[in-house]
């Protein structure tokens, strides 16, 4: 039976949008936000056409066990096909420059292949995922492996040197860099892959953690068909699930948040895997005793990998467990596991991690919060709509989903994926929470939003299936349909893979090889103890500190200062620059306050600052800079030392 007040919820939806949409508008306008006006209004135009074509949807009350079929073929041709391109991709990848995604052009008509396998009469689960899986190694490995160095947004470095540190001692990393010393399990595991694949440390992360990241498809897949029993329905879910940008992002940015996410989906799957119980079956229920000790042991890896991951997955089992209760039906996220996983977190943390509760405090301070900061729009209008057509996409199908789950609740358990699902377009949309300041920088809701990503998926395959099933529905041959739909996952590979959007110069996610020939430089022959000056992504590949062992492990270590746009530097100290050139002259650097790289301050007025490649700011830094103090120089960079 229906839950007939949720079934009238989804009903008024969409009107509940059309007027979150005009209160929006006028809101913009009393605050004097043109650029967010703009911006929401783009975001907003699929929202209202998504929630409304639900309303034409439902008429059709369309049966989610069913398994249509949109083209009949022999599935060894398209198998074929899939392996003449991915073979073709692998050399356009090598051959193509390492800061140029024109490699990853054959990408989106690998989409384009498995969706027609999905689509056809016999797809061949196996064979389909273990393509998706292949895409996605491929799409992960094309951004890591191909420049001198993958950084991402920064956090890969500091990791890496802490991997480092694990690799030559055999011991976890000291309590002077910090509270990872609680939470090692990430940087033993880099160090061991390391040690036993004989790489060295830097590919042997990318290697692996690439490898582990493109497992959470399968378990995304088991997890889906369990629950709707539907191998069509999993496979578009995992399939979009590979296409979606921040799937992708994220796979190639693997330190500790997104290896504690994978342990994550793991446990998730482990869950639902083992039955649940059925609505008023009382507590008394036989689980397999082999999976609950995994969970366990799940729960454990999650919490000696990332310090917040586990707080966060715990408040998401608890809105699972209070959704399940509304739902009715099977519960699989029982109060003794959330028991176990609330105290193992709590006794962990009092009691051994405690040093780190004191890294919480200056987050829980009241006055942070007494002031709401509206963060400036970074890009507007059609530069905006251009960065966000593979946004357009998510939200526009994903609403779809999401409001039809809660609506048709077949199976009930669907209304569970479909409220997460709405809650997962909030989290990882640009809106409101995106703008606060308090929300971006001090709560940090983007490592909240990543534990939503599988959900996001489900609502965005379920509204691909509804709709393309509503179609037929409209007297549109299933072959025309299912071209849509490939015209579609096409376009949308394009845009998630940026070949659409654009991003400022001055944005890194990597250094090409003369930088690191010369940064190779800096720690051969620059002094251990030496202040460095220099741009923010340089300064994150030095922040390296001293440890007890440092001279005996052979780790040169810096004391390091951000550059600022007015080029002032304290007199006297001596010490080094660090200048890259060629980007300077190019895409620009970011310079900043100090404030701006300590992650223990929170002013929105103390930010990082674009220092653009105009002629003035080039002669500023080339006027300022002796040619007799430069020791070092190459293509990429400008070593000088300063006078005491």
């Amino acid at each position: 039976m229906k839950n007939r007040l949720l079934e009238k919820l989804a009903d008024v939806f969409p009107y509940l949008v059309l007027s979150t949409y005009i209160a929006g508008c006028i809101l913009c306008i009393l605050i004097d936000r043109v650029s967010y006006l703009i911006d929401g209004s783009i975001l907003a135009i699929p929202a209202i056409i998504g929630s409304f074509a639900f309303l034409a949807i439902k008429r059709e009350d369309i049966d989610l066990a069913a398994r249509p079929v949109f083209f009949s073929y022999n599935p060894s041709a398209s198998l074929k096909l899939f392996l003449i391109l991915y073979t073709l991709t692998i050399p356009a990848l090598l051959l193509t420059p390492a800061d140029s995604g024109w490699g990853l052009l054959t990408v989106p008509f690998l989409y384009a292949v498995i969706l027609i396998q999905i689509l056809s009469s016999r797809p061949g689960p196996a064979v389909v995922l273990f393509e998706i899986m292949l895409t996605l190694v491929a799409t992960i490995y094309s951004y890591t492996l191909r420049p001198a160095l993958y950084f991402g947004t920064t956090d890969i470095m500091p990791h890496g040197y802490m991997a480092t540190i694990t690799y030559l001692s055999g011991h976890v990393i000291p309590g002077e860099l910090g509270t990872y010393t609680y939470f090692p399990l990430y940087h033993v595991f880099v160090a061991v892959s390391s040690h036993m694949l004989g790489l060295d440390l830097q590919t042997s992360l990318f290697v692996v953690t690439g490898l582990v990241f493109s497992s959470t498809v399968l378990f995304l897949y088991l997890l889906v068909n369990y629950v709707f029993k539907n191998e069509q329905i999993a496979l578009l879910v995992a399939l979009f699930y590979v296409v979606n940008a921040d799937v992708i992002y994220y796979g190639t940015y693997m330190v500790t948040r997104t290896m504690a996410y994978v342990g994550f989906l793991i446990l998730l799957y482990l869950l639902y895997s083992m039955g649940g119980a059925k609505a008023g079956a009382g507590s008394a229920v036989t689980r397999p005793v082999a999976r609950r000790g995994l969970a366990v042991v799940a729960v454990v890896f999650i919490l000696l990998t990332h310090q917040v991951s586990m707080p966060m997955i715990i408040i998401l089992l608890g809105i699972l467990f209070l959704l399940e209760r509304v739902a009715g039906e099977r519960r699989y996220i029982s109060p003794a596991f959330l028991m176990v996983a609330v105290s193992l977190l709590a006794w962990y943390w009092l009691f051994i991690a405690y040093p780190f509760i004191d890294d919480l405090f200056p987050r829980a301070d009241l006055s942070l919060y007494q002031n709401i900061v509206l963060t400036e729009a970074v890009h507007e209008g059609w530069t905006f709509l251009l960065n966000q057509v593979d946004t357009l996409f998510v939200v526009f199908f994903s609403l779809i989903g999401a409001v039809y789950l809660i609506w048709k609740q077949q199976p009930k358990y669907s209304i569970v994926f479909g409220i997460t699902g709405l809650m997962a377009i909030i989290l990882n949309v640009p809106g409101v929470l995106t703008v606060i300041f308090q929300a971006v920088s001090i709560l940090r809701i983007d490592r909240f939003a990543i534990l939503f990503l599988p959900i996001l998926a489900v609502a965005t395959g379920v509204g691909i299936y509804i709709l393309a099933r509503y179609l037929i529905a409209m007297n549109m041959s299933p072959g025309r349909v299912g071209a849509v739909l490939v015209v579609l996952i096409v376009l949308y590979g394009i845009a998630t893979l940026g070949f659409l959007g654009e991003e400022a110069g001055y944005i890194r996610y990597s250094f090409n090889q003369n930088e690191m020939t010369g940064f190779e430089h800096v720690l051969e022959t620059v002094p251990s103890g030496s202040p460095l000056h220099s741009d923010y992504y340089t300064l994150r590949f030095f922040e390296r500190k001293e440890i007890p062992d440092s001279e005996r492990l052979g780790l040169p270590y810096y004391t390091i200062y951000l550059l600022r746009t007015d080029l002032d530097l304290p007199e006297g100290e001596g010490g080094y620059i660090v200048l890259p050139s060629n980007q300077l002259r190019h895409g620009g650097l970011l310079f900043g306050q100090e404030a701006a790289i300590d992650e223990t301050e929170f002013d929105p007025e103390d930010t990082l600052q674009a220092y653009l490649p105009t002629e003035r700011n080039i002669r500023n830094v080339t006027g300022r800079l002796s040619a007799t103090d430069r020791v070092y120089s190459n293509n990429g960079v400008e070593v000088y030392r300063l006078p005491q």
